[in-house]
């Protein structure tokens, strides 16, 4: 199963749950990856798909270091 279908189980399963946090970061990952998508005129492959999810992974960790460096501890959460 490709990464695209599996995040919209995912998504499917987040809004039955209403659980609305894991559902808001599902629809950004989706976002992303629909952007990236525009950008290139063609569907992402599935290691192209890893590749800006693995980005957006490392700019969120990046955040949190900095907010946690400045003491924004509302921020870090």
């Amino acid at each position: 199963m490709d990464i695209n279908a599996r995040l919209n189980e995912q998504m499917v399963a987040a809004a039955k749950a209403k659980d609305k946090i894991r559902l808001s970061a599902v629809r950004m990952l989706k976002t992303a990856l629909h952007n990236k998508e525009i950008d290139l005129m063609r569907p992402l492959n599935d290691a192209e798909c890893m590749q800006v999810i693995s980005a957006m992974v490392k700019q969120r960790k990046d955040s949190i270091e900095q907010f946690a460096k400045g003491g924004r501890m509302d921020l870090v959460e």
